[in-house]
């Protein structure tokens, strides 16, 4: 049986999440392990800790388990309402930094997946400090849907994209896709933003295509124009995606800088979910 990590802070956006999960969880025959991670204020630097100060640090998990303990059954309920109540769903809270917690509980629980909620963050907040999903989403070793907040599952994935550049990972990758939402029978599209406008793009589709001429349920396309992000949204509207799709690695700061943050970007602003499917795991 697979395993899903379900990463939540009981948000609307992590309550629309769930549902993901819960289908997910349904045609992949997983298991569902939901998380919530809470923080203690740092209070190692001062030199005398005030008798209320402690007393209050000390009441944090009690508080954290209460707020827990009347949140876990809107979970149950959502469960409930989608008939999914077979699905194993163990519930589980953690102290720790938010997002090394959700990559060392993703390992240590052996996850095949992680799905989760994001509200994104805006301007110069988005820059430089990014969200817990988009942090996620670059360095977890399994792969990571991210559902954005305004996302409504309607039950169905019919279409999905997958962004390439032509590395061979790529393949790999594809053919993950293919394989994890095989249940679903969706129409996969396989997306290149052309820059350049130049035939080579064209050419390197043709030869990166011809590996997967036997799936009738994948297409391919070259799209031209001047910004990576605004084609792409365009092309997911148009489409109507339901997912978009993209194998993600480790990069240098400037290549970070200048590339991966158009792809991170999309789990911002995008309404369609995104999957991350590290490199290193395929």
């Amino acid at each position: 049986m697979s395993t899903i990590l379900f990463p939540t802070d009981f948000s609307d956006a992590a309550t629309r999440a769930f549902i993901y999960a819960l289908q997910l969880a349904d045609r992949l025959d997983a298991k569902i392990i939901t998380l919530h991670v809470f923080e203690k204020p740092d209070i190692s630097g001062l030199i005398q800790v005030p008798h209320n100060l402690e007393e209050f640090y000390n009441s944090i998990d009690l508080y954290e388990f209460d707020n827990y303990k009347d949140a876990v059954p809107l979970l149950d309920k959502i469960q409930d309402e989608q008939g999914l109540n077979q699905l194993s769903v163990v519930h589980t809270l953690h102290e720790g930094d938010t997002e090394e917690t959700i990559l060392e509980r993703a390992i240590a629980e052996k996850a095949d997946f992680i799905v989760m909620g994001t509200t994104g963050a805006r301007g110069l907040k988005e820059i430089i400090l990014g969200s817990v999903a988009g942090e996620v989403l670059e360095n977890a070793s399994c792969p990571v849907l991210a559902i954005p907040e305004q996302a409504v599952f309607d039950g169905k994935i019919d279409n999905i994209a997958f962004t390439t550049a032509f590395q061979p990972q790529e393949k790999k990758g594809l053919g993950k896709v293919l394989q994890l939402f095989e249940a679903f029978s969706p129409q996969i599209h396989c997306v290149n933003v052309d820059l350049a406008h130049t035939e080579e793009y064209h050419h390197r589709m043709d030869v990166f295509s011809a590996d997967f001429v036997e799936n009738d349920n994948v297409a391919f396309h070259v799209l031209d124009g001047t910004d990576f992000q605004t084609v792409l949204t365009k092309f997911l509207e148009e489409m109507e995606i339901d997912v978009v799709a993209m194998v993600t690695e480790k990069r240098s700061f400037l290549e970070e800088l200048f590339h991966y943050s158009k792809t991170k970007a999309l789990s911002y602003h995008s309404r369609t979910p995104i999957l991350s499917l590290p490199a290193a795991s395929l």
